[in-house]
């Protein structure tokens, strides 16, 4: 059986992860998770229903990192690296390595490993999730049909109530604080608006442009045309205060809000966290105008992160992955689904 290893286990995403990398193998691996904790490492290897090994692991100790990650299979990477100490070690054993990380300045610095990964015949796959990673594989399958492209949307409409929480809010507040640019204007973010169609939803709800990290992935590695991103909260109020923090200049600052966020941000394990995916893409079929839209619903963004990433790990695995790749350029939106399983997840595509 494959020997599977999940750094930073014992977070909220990395929990999520373990359970599905079980489910979608159907047990069929050896999981090893890590913490630099001893006591709390061990408890999760204690509490997941399969048997499971626990291995101490300081991300940020270089010479602890080469001496445990070796002799392994797969490595999924459910926290942020200052350093890609992990990918190297993986390249260096030829390991397949599988990352969460959303940031594309973390990407630049893991991108520089290419041609030692592609001189060690490994794969090393970046920016797998919901988003980034589902909506890059959206993105895939809906420009497949169309002979010239225009323009692409993607909007996620998220839930305060998240399991993320304020971590997860913490991290898209980051991103919501950057410039933006649209039609070669540049925005601050989280000010520009439109409406987009939802699933499940019975009218278009209002969201805000953002800049992202996989709008530049997409650019260069699959499509070069403008490509918009754009998100908001199914909270009128916590969107209020989210365009105040940006007026006054202090979503930079967004880190030392964590008292009042987590009074604002509460997981409410009694109601749904459903989280909302769409791109629009704009162009000619045909020679004629068209718009195709594909929506995706899931019952937890954070949940649907992890089903990715444990179903790219299964799909990477079984194929010749070599070099730093995306999850859009080793696979497909429907071989992807296939794999997850899942009745949580749902979709629709129309054209307009």
């Amino acid at each position: 059986m494959k020997k599977v290893m999940v750094v930073g286990a014992t977070g909220v995403l990395g929990k999520l992860v373990c359970v599905e990398l079980l489910r979608i193998f159907e047990n069929q691996i050896n999981l090893i998770v890590t913490d630099y904790k001893d006591e709390r490492g061990n408890g999760l290897a204690k509490s997941l229903e399969s048997a499971v090994d626990f291995q101490f692991l300081d991300v940020n100790n270089e010479e602890n990192v080469k001496q445990v990650i070796r002799n392994i299979d797969i490595v999924i990477v459910a926290l942020k690296q200052r350093t890609p100490h992990i990918q190297k070690a993986c390249i260096q054993n030829k390991i397949l390595c599988i990352d969460v990380t959303p940031f594309y300045d973390f990407f630049e610095k893991v991108i520089e490993l290419n041609q030692f990964a592609m001189q060690k015949d490994v794969g090393s796959v970046i920016m797998s999730g919901f988003f980034p990673g589902l909506s890059g594989l959206m993105i895939k399958k809906a420009i497949s049909n169309f002979q010239d492209v225009k323009e692409i949307n993607v909007a996620l409409l998220q839930s305060t109530n998240a399991k993320a929480g304020v971590s997860g809010i913490i991290d898209m507040l980051n991103i919501i604080a950057q410039p933006s640019v649209f039609q070669n204007k540049s925005f601050s973010g989280f000010t520009k608006k439109r409406k987009m169609y939802f699933f499940d939803y019975s009218k278009e709800q209002n969201i805000r442009l953002i800049d992202h990290s996989e709008k530049n992935l997409i650019n260069e590695k699959l499509i070069t045309v403008p490509v918009n991103y754009w998100t908001s909260w199914n909270s009128s109020g916590f969107n209020r205060l989210v365009s105040l923090l940006r007026r006054i200049g202090l979503l930079k600052y967004v880190h030392n809000f964590n008292k009042l966020l987590s009074k604002v941000v509460k997981h409410n394990h009694k109601k749904d966290e459903n989280a909302f995916l769409t791109v629009e893409v704009k162009g000619m079929i045909r020679n004629k105008e068209r718009v195709k839209v594909i929506a995706l619903s899931t019952f937890s963004d954070y949940h649907a992160t992890a089903m990715v990433t444990a179903a790219l790990a299964k799909i990477a695995s079984g194929n010749e992955v070599k070099g730093i790749v995306c999850p859009f350029e080793i696979t497909d939106l429907d071989e992807l689904l296939g794999v997850i399983n899942c009745s949580g997840v749902k979709i629709t595509e129309f054209g307009k």
